[in-house]
């Protein structure tokens, strides 16, 4: 069952390319990187433990240039290999994935909560 949604999550992203960037082209995990997607601009943050998270960042290019500016204003983006561009955009596609398992999760756990409730009323309602 996992397989069918990360095709369906696949599938959402089919079409739309991602565009990737970084700012460090001989060593991107030395450097930022960032990933458009339809959503706006993501940038992938790589925890001390080797988890990889990408937080929302920006909406539009000029947006994600002026952030990047006030840190470093002789930052430019460049390009990234076409395997660590692979990697990231299926670490995003990863994530992506799992964040929307954890949300059904959470709405599951949402309804099964609200129809306990309902369950207990009419128990109520009905003396039993």
């Amino acid at each position: 069952m996992v397989e069918d949604k990360k095709d369906i999550t696949r599938g959402e992203f089919r079409g739309a390319r991602f565009r990737i960037f970084g700012t460090a082209p001989d060593n991107p995990e030395e450097g930022r990187i960032f990933i458009w997607t339809k959503m706006g601009w993501f940038e992938r943050v790589k925890s001390e433990s080797g988890n990889v998270a990408f937080t929302p960042v920006a909406q539009s290019e000029n947006e994600l240039r002026e952030l990047i500016s006030r840190d470093d204003p002789s930052i430019d983006f460049v390009s990234l290999s076409r395997e660590y561009r692979k990697r990231v955009s299926d670490e995003f596609m990863d994530q992506s994935l799992s964040s929307r398992d954890s949300e059904d999760s959470e709405d599951s756990t949402e309804e099964a909560s609200e129809d306990s409730e309902e369950n207990d009323q009419k128990y109520h309602q009905h003396g039993l």
